[in-house]
């Protein structure tokens, strides 16, 4: 018997971060997550997006105030019969990390406040959907890996992974990287 192992690893970006436990979080639901922060300062709606700007992170797929990262490790075993060979125990284990911004200025307007929580409710609902892709599609190489041969299993964990990421782009396109979720103003 042959054990393999591939890696598959996808990056979506955008914005977000857990608002509080008095409002229910767009993350509900999905187990796991692990959560990362970067200090924000400012006290006006103009200098807290100042200091998000500088201080966002910087990928080589662009840039965001936010990011989720995702990966999902598949493996297999190989079985040989003589000439034929099958694949048995197909399993994926996803783990998601979301970078969030973090204001940590004390005395903001309420004008920066306000613009505080609508920004970061947007990121958190734009980063929760990059999470519920990879979670809603975790199983997808155990289910299309049943009826792979051991010849066709490496590409097949490719192409799993090509849809998924393909789906994550899907989603920015349609969100404008976000931008069609951020909550408007209170009048």
């Amino acid at each position: 018997m042959v054990c393999r192992s591939l890696f598959i690893f996808g990056i979506g970006l955008a914005l977000a971060s857990p608002l509080s436990a008095a409002e229910p979080s767009p993350f509900q639901g999905i187990p796991r997550l692990k959560f990362e922060y970067y200090d924000v300062e400012g006290r006006t709606p103009a200098e807290i997006y100042a200091s998000m700007r500088a201080r966002a992170p910087r990928s080589g797929d662009g840039e965001g105030m936010a990011r989720t990262a995702w990966s999902i490790k598949v493996g297999w075993r190989e079985s040989r019969s003589g000439s034929r060979c099958l694949v048995a125990s197909p399993q994926a284990i996803l783990s998601i990390t979301i970078l969030l911004p973090r204001l940590v200025t004390r005395s903001v307007t309420p004008q920066g406040l306000a613009f505080w929580r609508r920004s970061r409710q947007g990121l958190e609902i734009h980063e929760a959907g990059h999470a519920r892709i990879a979670y809603d599609h975790r199983g997808d190489f155990e289910v299309a890996a049943r009826d792979a041969g051991c010849d066709s299993i490496s590409r097949l964990a490719q192409q799993t992974q090509a849809r998924v990421a393909a789906l994550q782009e899907a989603y920015d396109r349609e969100t404008r990287h976000g931008m069609t979720q951020i909550p408007a103003a209170a009048p």
